[in-house]
């Protein structure tokens, strides 16, 4: 081989290094193409503003989501208010029925009561030295002075109203002001028992100062012809008529309230079965 083709034959390249090269090329060129098919969509740039309409769609459902769960909200809580009402309703009817009950027999039992004390006072006390006569004021006196006969009102409901803040749950005005006349009257009760039980234990008291008492055992019969009476002082017994007096009057009072205040439990009761469509 001379020196001329000696030196072609070293400056063509190999075989190994055209397949690098070839290769090489294959690869770049397929990286290209991937790049030309898969195109990614261009993103707004950190310096660009949204425009008004963007800021006012965003602003609209937030104001629409926010407005909707606050609608929601005072929707579940107004079904909730509506249901403690109607409970607080029937409770108060329920207790308003028993209260009709107990106070028919507290009336019924003061009238017996009234009667049984008219009698005491009937009694001559210029006859007292006679011994049937004393029998008599001491049965009276024992039969009728020494117990009193009180309304509990069932107010449990009532308590509930107060302490629970119910009040604020009935939105009926005529049937928060029959409440609270029905809670005015239960006070004035109350006011007028307190002074009934003051003039039953002065009368009480006196009672024991003029009797013996001790010998009440003996009264299984109205006359048992025994001497009872232990005090003949004219002005303590003319004072233990007129306490007895005192206690008839405040008796009376109190009955004819309670008498006022059964009919006015079985208007309301009607008046909020009415209103509230119970039962």
């Amino acid at each position: 081989m001379s020196e001329e083709e000696k030196l072609k034959h070293d400056e063509a390249p190999t075989f190994l290094e055209t397949g690098k090269a070839t290769g090489q090329n294959a690869i770049d060129e397929t990286k290209a193409e991937k790049m030309e098919v898969h195109h990614h969509p261009e993103l707004p740039h950190k310096g660009e503003k949204k425009n008004f309409k963007e800021y006012f769609l965003e602003f609209l459902m937030i104001f629409l989501a926010v407005s909707m769960g606050f609608i929601a909200e005072n929707i579940r809580e107004h079904l909730s208010d509506n249901e403690k009402e109607h409970y607080y309703i029937e409770s108060l009817i329920k207790n308003l029925k028993d209260d009709t009950a107990s106070i028919k027999t507290v009336i019924e039992a003061n009238l017996s009561q009234l009667k049984g004390l008219d009698s005491l006072r009937n009694v001559s006390k210029d006859k007292l030295a006679d011994i049937k006569v004393q029998d008599s004021l001491f049965f009276y006196t024992t039969s009728f002075l020494l117990y009193d006969n009180y309304f509990k009102s069932n107010d449990i409901t009532l308590v509930q109203l107060r302490n629970a803040g119910g009040y604020r749950l009935i939105k009926n005005n005529k049937v928060l002001d029959s409440i609270a006349v029905y809670e005015g009257n239960l006070n004035d009760m109350q006011n007028q028992f307190r002074f009934v039980e003051t003039d039953i234990v002065k009368a009480r008291d006196n009672a024991l100062q003029i009797f013996d008492m001790a010998l009440a055992k003996n009264f299984k019969v109205i006359y048992p012809n025994i001497r009872v009476i232990v005090n003949t002082d004219k002005n303590k017994i003319n004072q233990y008529y007129n306490e007895c007096w005192l206690v008839t009057v405040g008796i009376r009072g109190y009955t004819n309230m309670l008498i006022g205040h059964k009919e006015y439990l079985t208007s309301l009761i009607s008046f909020l079965q009415k209103e509230y469509g119970v039962d």
